[in-house]
């Protein structure tokens, strides 16, 4: 007599008055079941039915060779993508640089609102330092001067001013050519 199920691990009960045991959870039962046999276990049929098996069970492994294959290239893929995005990135920043690079004429060159107050000869390290427009009516400290965004206001100081490139958090002012 057994004490657990041989198929689920159960525990079994009592023996049955017929003698056989019966597992309450799947069903297994000591009584073997004789099963009549196909029909094509022999000849050209049973053959037949191999080649058949054979044959599904070859595209079944070519399907999964074919899914193995796919997913390594897609994998490589995008192992690759973030290189190219590394490259992308590399190359936007260079053209930053270059856009910052001095273009050799000093009057010409880009500046930031810090640089222009200090060629005006304000000095950064005094908070009670100002600097006045060209015609000297109009006095003004840095924090003022960073607030300025009228053309013609940074005009007034002797500096053409670039929107777009203060958008860009780039040098936004350049010196204009002196007036005789």
């Amino acid at each position: 007599m057994l004490e657990t199920c041989p198929r689920c691990s159960a525990r079994l009960g009592k023996l049955l008055s017929s003698g056989r045991q019966v597992c309450s959870a799947c069903g297994w039962s000591t009584v073997v079941i004789e099963r009549s046999p196909p029909p094509s276990t022999m000849g050209l049929p049973l053959l037949l039915n191999q080649i058949g098996r054979l044959i599904q069970r070859f595209f079944q492994y070519l399907g999964v060779q074919l899914q193995l294959l796919w997913r390594s290239l897609s994998s490589r893929l995008q192992q690759q993508q973030p290189r190219r995005n590394l490259w992308e990135s590399l190359v936007t920043k260079l053209r930053r640089l270059e856009e910052k690079i001095p273009t050799g004429d000093p009057s010409k060159e880009w500046l930031t609102s810090e640089e222009a107050f200090q060629l005006l000869g304000g000095d950064l390290a005094n908070p009670q330092s100002k600097v006045s427009t060209l015609d000297g009516k109009r006095r003004i400290g840095l924090s003022a001067f960073r607030r300025l965004v009228n053309t013609a206001e940074y005009a007034d100081f002797g500096f053409q001013y670039s929107s777009e490139r203060r958008l860009k958090n780039l040098p936004y002012l350049r010196r204009l050519p002196r007036q005789p």
